[in-house]
């Protein structure tokens, strides 16, 4: 500790030799520190409070997904932008102090980090209190770029969200029609895909249970048909043994009767078929060639018989075994025609089976496809009229009241620079570099103090050291000189403390 503040000493001691230098130094640093405190331009700070209402039950819009809160960011956002702030510097006539294009970017840049739009709190009332500041040379231009900045604010709250919406809806019509031409293309070409593969593809179930299905239902087909001719074997068996008395006659009257009956109920089941099919299906087909063959076999029938007649004991007996056979023949025809139907149906599936599958997947691919793109048209279209109802409300109600609580107002006092500061550090400033450009120039020419430093530093031993004997004349000199120069701190001090208690006045004499 000893050694330190003996080293201390030494080194004031050694910069005590260029006292005046740091006077000088200090005083032409002071000087100047005072000039620059008293030049700087003053700046005045406009400012402007509005409270913003979104307590309308109806703000939250299902079609935007947020609320009032978000469209008042939207528009802080807005106003700081580019395009707004030129126009701003264009009305406020900060313009005029731009020179250059270039000039004019850098002004525009730096009004982006100096316009301050805050909003006061986050809860209760001052959630919806906003902050428009701005800081100007200018106290008339201060409070000309608040006025300006807050009529747009309250114009592009009230118009830009219904602009955005407005946009937003043609955005949303260019999109729905894209949708529809994608959508008719799509079920254009699951129209052509279904015309082109017909019979392999689009039924119900995939093509291997139609397959199932159709060999199922042959199969069930086939069973009834065999089940029809037994029955009209046992028929025709019982009608030709019916002869009830009259012999041959009878037999061959009740044969043509019954001939008679199976063309009449051969006719009938054609024409109903007919109704339903054309003459090249199977089924129809199958029903002319029974009609066909009943007719040859009346025809040859009559001619064998002749004019025989039938007692009318016997009328009603043959009568009714004929309209069974009759019967039981259409059944054994149809089913017949039904199994022919389905036995081509299943020879054309099997026949494709390899390549069905393949045209099934591309089938599912086109319907998935296209029930894609109709789930979204249709979320496009309630988009739509959940966003056209919210512009149909906002064009009839409100949707943000702006209540201004503190108009734009600049004080007569500005509120940068801070001069009392300023001079302070105009002060610290030129003591420091005073003392500093001392101690610099001991350093750079140094001297012995003592003769411990000889030592110290060229490894001689001093042997002794001999003081210096003052004078009278040079005592006296030497407290002089050191008055004068206490005297000149003082001053410059005094100086400053003056310059402190009158800054109002001076300042009103600078501006």
């Amino acid at each position: 500790m000893d050694q330190t503040l003996h080293q201390l000493l030494t080194e004031l001691r050694g910069a005590w030799r260029f006292r005046w230098i740091a006077m000088s130094a200090a005083w032409l640093v002071g000087i100047a520190g005072m000039v620059l405190a008293l030049t700087v331009p003053d700046r005045f700070e406009a400012r402007a409070q509005v409270f913003v209402d979104t307590r309308d039950p109806l703000i939250t819009s299902p079609s935007r997904g947020g609320d009032a809160e978000v469209s008042v960011a939207y528009v802080r956002r807005l106003l700081l932008s580019t395009p707004n702030l030129e126009q701003v510097a264009r009305q406020t006539a900060l313009d005029q102090r731009a020179e250059t294009a270039q000039d004019f970017q850098y002004l525009i840049s730096a009004l982006q980090q100096q316009i301050e739009v805050s909003q006061v709190g986050r809860g209760g009332f001052e959630a919806n209190l906003y902050t428009i500041a701005y800081r100007d040379t200018d106290r008339a231009i201060a409070q000309n770029v608040v006025q300006v900045l807050l009529d747009s604010f309250q114009q592009q709250s009230l118009e830009g969200d219904l602009r955005d919406d407005i946009q937003a809806l043609a955005f949303l019509d260019q999109q729905i029609a894209d949708y529809r031409r994608r959508l008719e293309e799509a079920e254009a070409r699951v129209a052509d895909f279904r015309r082109r593969n017909a019979g392999l593809v689009g039924g119900e179930g995939d093509f291997f249970n139609r397959l199932a299905r159709l060999q199922d239902e042959l199969r069930q087909v086939t069973t009834d048909l065999r089940i029809a001719r037994e029955t009209r074997a046992a028929l025709q068996a019982q009608f030709s043994g019916s002869g009830d008395g009259n012999g041959q006659g009878g037999s061959a009257a009740a044969g043509l009767l019954e001939l008679e009956n199976q063309v009449v109920q051969a006719e009938r089941q054609l024409d109903e078929l007919r109704l339903r099919y054309t003459d090249a299906h199977p089924s129809v087909i199958s029903a002319q060639e029974t009609l066909q063959a009943l007719q040859v076999r009346l025809d040859k029938r009559r001619k064998e018989i002749g004019p025989l007649s039938v007692t009318s004991a016997s009328g009603t007996v043959l009568e009714n075994f004929s309209m069974a056979l009759t019967e039981a023949e259409i059944a054994v025809n149809e089913l017949a025609g039904r199994q022919r139907d389905l036995q081509q149906r299943v020879a054309e599936l099997q026949a494709k089976v390899e390549i069905a599958p393949q045209l099934e997947a591309e089938l599912a691919g086109l319907n998935r496809d296209h029930d894609v793109l109709r789930e979204q048209y249709e979320n496009l279209l309630e988009r739509r009229e959940l966003l056209s109802f919210d512009i149909d409300r906002k064009r009839q109600g409100r949707q943000i009241e702006f209540n201004i609580i503190e108009p734009p107002l600049a004080p007569e006092f500005p509120v940068e620079p801070n001069r009392r500061m300023l001079l302070f550090l105009a002060l610290v400033a030129a003591l420091g570099a005073g003392a500093g450009l001392a101690f610099i120039l001991h350093q750079l020419r140094p001297v012995f103090i003592t003769g411990r430093m000889v030592y110290q530093e060229l490894g001689i031993p001093v042997l002794g050291s001999v003081s210096m004997t003052w004078t009278e004349h040079a005592t006296a000199e030497r407290r002089r000189t050191e008055l004068i120069f206490g005297s000149g701190l003082l001053l410059l001090v005094g100086v400053f403390a003056v310059m402190f208690v009158a800054l109002p006045y001076l300042s009103l004499i600078t501006r």
